[in-house]
This record gives C-alpha cells, sequence and structure tokens, in this order.
C-alpha cells in the first residue's frame, strides 16, 4: 500500500538510467493523484522524454544527467571511471532540488534512485528494489546502506508477500528502517486491453517483440544483433528501439521487420500480449511492465553486460517463472528461440 496524503505535494525525481526509473514514476504518480496528490515532476535526458513523450504539456523540471555508460563489460571498472562525475552529479542535483522544492511548496519528496534529491526538513522517499546491490565488495556494500540513511523511508514496488516478489535478496529489509512494499509499478494497466486507446499500426500478430533499453553502447550492440538475426527469420517482427524524442538514425530495416523508436502504453499493452516471443533486458521495470499484462513464460531475458543485478533477475526468473534466459548478448540466438 502508498502511502498517501491527500492534498500533499510531492515531488517525483527520477533518474535517466535507462528508462525503467521514468516508466514505474509514472504508475506511481498516477496512483499518488488517484489519491488526491498533486505530483511534479523532476528528470533529464531520456528519462525526461519519455515523461513528456506519455503525458504531452506536463513540466519536467530540469535535474543534472547521470549520463550512465557502459563501455565495458565490467560493472567494477564502468562504476570507477564514471564515479568522480556521478559525485558531482549528486551535489549538483541537491542544489537543483533545493531549489525546485522551495519555488513549488513541495511537501515531500520521492527520489527513484537519484542519491542527492533530499532536502532536510522536509520528508524524503528512496523507491528502489535494490536495498541490496550486487557489489561484490562488502565495504562498497555497507557505503551504500549508510548513505542511504540521510532518507527517511524507503518504498520499494513489488508485492508486499515474498513468496510472490521479483526482487528477490536486492530488497531485503536487513540493515534499513521503515521500509515499505507498495506493490509493483507499471504504466500499463492489469486491466482490459480493449480499455487502452488503439495506437497500433500493426496488422498483424508478431513472432518476436523485441524491446531495448538501458544505457549505451550495449543497447545499440544488442539493437545491431537483433536486426541482422531477424531479417533471417520467418514472420513478422516488432523492435522498440527505446528511444523517445530521438533521432538516432536507423540502418537498413528487412521488410519483415516493424520498428518503432518508443512504444506508449497503448501500443506496448497491445503488442506484450499479442507476441508469440518477447526478448527483452532483464531490467527490473521491464518485467513490471511484462508481468503487468502477460504470465511472461515466453520471454528470453538478455542482461545487459556487467549489469550484476539483471544478471541476477534474469537467472531467477527463468528459474522461478520457466521463461529463458542468457548471460551474453553476443550468443543471441532468435532461430533456436522460434524452433524451440
Amino acid at each position: 500500500m502508498i502511502p498517501t496524503k491527500p492534498g500533499q505535494r510531492t515531488l517525483l525525481c527520477i533518474l535517466d538510467w535507462g528508462l525503467g526509473h521514468a516508466s514505474r514514476s509514472l504508475a506511481l504518480a498516477a496512483a499518488l493523484e488517484d489519491a488526491g496528490e498533486s505530483t511534479f515532476f523532476a528528470s533529464s535526458g531520456r528519462a525526461r522524454k519519455f515523461l513528456e513523450a506519455e503525458r504531452p504539456g506536463i513540466v519536467v523540471h530540469e535535474l543534472p544527467p547521470y549520463a550512465v555508460t557502459y563501455p565495458t563489460r565490467s560493472m567494477p571498472l564502468n562504476v570507477a571511471w564514471q564515479f568522480p562525475r556521478w559525485v558531482r552529479t549528486i551535489w549538483r542535483e541537491r542544489r537543483c532540488c533545493e531549489e525546485i522544492v522551495a519555488e513549488l511548496g513541495i511537501d515531500r519528496i520521492v527520489s527513484d534512485n537519484r542519491f542527492g534529491c533530499y532536502v532536510p526538513g522536509v520528508p524524503s522517499v528512496f523507491l528502489t528494489h535494490q536495498l541490496h546491490p550486487i557489489t561484490g565488495n562488502a565495504v562498497v556494500s555497507w557505503g551504500y546502506r549508510r548513505y542511504l540513511q540521510r532518507f527517511d523511508a524507503f518504498w520499494v514496488p513489488d508485492h508486499p508477500k515474498v513468496r510472490k516478489r521479483v526482487s528477490g535478496k536486492l530488497s531485503a529489509e536487513r540493515g534499513y528502517r521503515e521500509v515499505i512494499f507498495i506493490g509493483p509499478l507499471s504504466r500499463l494497466p492489469e486491466s482490459d486491453a480493449a480499455q487502452i486507446p488503439d495506437t497500433s499500426t500493426e496488422p498483424f500478430t508478431p513472432v518476436i517483440l523485441a524491446l531495448l533499453s538501458g544505457p549505451e553502447p550495449m543497447r545499440t550492440r544488442l539493437e545491431e544483433v537483433i536486426l541482422r538475426q531477424l531479417s533471417g527469420l520467418p514472420g513478422r517482427h516488432v523492435l522498440v528501439r527505446g528511444l523517445p524524442g530521438s533521432a538516432a538514425p536507423l540502418p537498413d530495416v528487412a521488410g519483415n521487420i516493424t520498428v518503432h523508436d518508443f512504444a506508449d502504453a497503448g501500443l506496448l499493452t497491445r503488442l506484450l500480449p499479442a507476441a508469440r516471443h518477447i526478448v527483452c533486458r532483464s531490467g527490473y521495470s521491464t518485467l513490471m511492465d511484462v508481468y503487468a499484462v502477460t504470465e511472461g513464460k515466453n520471454l528470453l531475458l538478455v542482461p545487459t553486460p556487467g549489469q550484476t543485478e539483471q544478471v541476477y533477475l534474469a537467472h531467477r526468473e527463468a528459474a522461478r517463472n520457466g521463461c529463458r534466459a542468457i548471460s551474453d548478448q553476443e550468443k543471441l540466438d532468435l532461430s533456436a528461440l522460434i524452433a524451440g
């Protein structure tokens, strides 16, 4: 259950690390607004464009970007290389957050994985499914937990019942105070898809639906692998690039592939149940969206290289739900997926 207070003014500060944080924050905003709260958004980069595409006309206040990239397959190396810049970003976003809170008269801050979005004297919530990220280093893990004590409460977007949780050991409550499991968050409705406006132009059922997301250059690399293979497979296929508001060039695409830079809630709600196979990252918010409208047994999960959380979730879901997972996107074989 999400703690709400009618009339409260809540600022949602959303990380620009992929689109998942923005996706689930939209679902959270809808729940808060249904309870009579006023919500305001702050973000940057592709996450900001995503919010503006999903809610045309809204104002998204600018926060400094983390601009995460994965230039290598080593997460420790990626983090070490970018960490000094992230520290500067945290310092800058704290100043920006203070200004936004004062300007809008904010009563509560909900930070979706933005580490600098808290203001002394204003109740602050850290929204995450990773209370215990897989760092491989006990000192780093201790420092992470200690830093988060700056926040007053922690909301985990997962089932209150342990046996239904997708996040597994990532969301263990130990070491934290006031941890609340608020239930899954997805921008896709769990109700009948017929209630969603039909924005789809596809008059066919996709054999493979590929959903891309996450930081570069790994997103582009997976796109190249998928497009090359889909062109030689029978049937019609759909690729969603995960690039809202983008003018990124696309290489020549075979006639049996339909490409969308971005899929809004209406299109995605129809594509997911219709597809025979779904290929996607094992990002937590992606899983929440898939499970909102399907059972997810037709998934092939491809974790972002070096992202330990996604590797863990991919193999956990394969064991828990009976879907498929691979550890190396370079070994992706879509022909075997169709044949199997």
